[in-house]
C-alpha cells in the first residue's frame, strides 16, 4: 500500500489539499485529523473506508502521543491486504511531516506500506505575508497549541524543505471575498508572486496542478534538504534566482553582526553556512523566516569545504550592493595573518588582540 501525507499551514488549505489528492486518487482511502482544544485528536476517514468520525483525547498534546496511539493503530486497523490501495494521511494544521515520519517509519514495514509522497498545502498568495508573521501559529489561530513558539514562517521554512509536492489552493478568504480575477485567485498577480516565492524556496518540489503529477518521496533526499545549513539548487534563471552570497576567508564576528540587520532586512527567507573568525574549526549554519534569524551550530567542518554560503530570497536589495556588504565582513589579509599568529591563535579559535 503506498501512503501520501499531506500537511499544511490551516485546516482550509488542508482540506482543499485532500479534495486534489482526491482527483488523483478516487479510490484511496482517506484519513483526516484536527487537534482542537482539551487535547482532543479527531479523526475523520472517508474515500474507500468506511466512514468514520471520532476523538481520542489525549493525555500530552504532542505530535508523538498522537501518532503513537491514535495515527498509527488506525492506519494498521484500515490498511488493506490490497497492496495497490493508496492511502492519503492528512495532518493537523501546522503539523511537521518529517516528526510524524520519524514515529511511521519503522512501524510501517511490517504492513508492506511505502510512503510514496510528501505532500504541502498552501496559498501561493498569502505565502508572503505569512512568512513575516511574528505571531505564534497559536497567536495566530493556527493550532490549539498555547505553548506552540513557532510562526508561520517558521513552519514553512522547514515543511517547504521536507515536502516532494507542492499542491497550490486559493485561500478561503480569496475564495469567498474576492472574483474569480481577483489577484489572491488562481492566475491573480498575488497569487502567482507567492508561486514563484515557493518555487525558489522549495526548487526540487513538483508544482502539482490540475491533474499534474504528483512528486516522489526519497528519504534520504528529504534528510539532506531539512538538515541545518543545506543549500538548495538555484534556479537557472537569474531573474527568479535567490541572491547567492560566497565568501572564502573567514567572517569577523563583530562586523558580521553589526552588518547582519542590514543584509537580511528584506528578505523573506535566508539559507546557509558561515565560517567565523572566532570559531574557525566549527560549521555554523544559519536560517530565517521572515522577522526571526537563527543560527546553530553544527559542529566540526569535516568533509566540507570551510567557507560562509548564503542564500537570501526575497530580497530588496540589489546583488552588488549586498555583496558589498557582504565582502565588507570578511576579515582583511593582516587579520588573515594574524589568525594563525601564535600570539592570537588559541586551540583552533580566533581571539582579537
Amino acid at each position: 500500500m503506498n501512503l501520501i501525507v499531506l500537511s499544511a499551514l490551516d485546516t482550509s488549505s488542508r482540506d482543499t489539499g485532500l479534495e486534489h489528492l482526491r482527483r488523483h486518487h478516487p479510490d484511496a482511502i482517506f484519513l483526516r485529523y484536527d487537534f482542537v482544544d482539551g487535547n482532543r485528536l479527531v479523526r475523520h476517514v472517508f474515500g474507500s473506508a468506511t466512514a468514520e468520525r471520532a476523538e481520542a483525547v489525549l493525555e500530552h498534546p504532542c505530535i508523538g502521543c498522537a501518532t503513537k496511539f491514535e495515527i498509527l493503530p488506525t492506519i494498521r486497523r484500515l490498511a488493506p491486504q490490497d497492496s495497490e490501495t493508496t492511502m492519503v494521511l492528512g495532518l493537523p494544521s501546522t503539523w511537521h511531516s518529517a516528526s510524524v515520519l520519524q514515529m511511521l517509519e519503522t512501524q510501517l514495514e511490517p504492513l508492506d506500506l511505502q510512503i510514496s509522497s510528501i505532500a504541502l498545502a498552501l496559498d501561493p498568495a498569502e505565502l508572503e505575508n505569512q512568512m513575516w508573521d511574528r505571531h505564534t501559529l497559536w497567536e495566530s489561530g493556527f493550532n490549539a497549541m498555547e505553548h506552540d513558539a513557532r510562526t508561520a514562517g517558521e513552519f514553512f521554512f522547514t515543511e517547504l524543505m521536507q515536502a516532494d509536492t507542492l499542491i497550490p489552493v486559493e485561500g478561503l478568504e480569496a475564495q469567498l471575498l474576492e472574483d474569480a480575477a481577483g489577484p489572491r485567485r488562481a492566475g491573480g498577480i498575488r497569487y502567482e508572486a507567492g508561486l514563484g516565492l515557493a518555487r525558489q524556496m522549495a526548487p526540487h518540489a513538483q508544482i502539482c496542478v490540475h491533474e499534474g503529477e504528483l512528486g516522489s518521496f526519497h528519504p534520504a533526499a528529504a534528510r539532506q534538504r531539512t538538515s541545518a545549513g543545506h543549500l538548495p539548487r538555484t534556479p537557472l534563471d537569474a531573474s527568479s534566482a535567490p541572491i547567492r552570497l560566497h565568501a572564502e576567508r573567514p567572517l569577523h564576528p563583530e562586523r558580521f553582526r553589526q552588518a547582519l540587520p542590514s543584509l537580511t532586512e528584506s528578505c523573506t527567507c535566508i539559507r546557509g553556512v558561515l565560517w567565523v573568525a572566532s570559531a574557525l574549526s566549527e560549521r555554523v549554519a544559519i536560517g530565517g523566516a521572515g522577522p526571526r534569524i537563527w543560527m546553530e551550530n553544527t559542529g566540526a567542518w569535516h568533509s566540507h569545504i570551510a567557507v560562509s554560503e548564503l542564500l537570501l530570497y526575497g530580497s530588496e536589495h540589489e546583488a552588488s550592493q549586498i555583496e558589498t556588504v557582504f565582502e565588507q565582513c570578511q576579515v582583511t589579509e593582516e587579520e588573515l595573518k594574524g589568525l594563525f599568529n601564535s600570539a592570537n591563535h588559541e586551540g583552533g579559535e580566533w581571539h582579537e588582540s
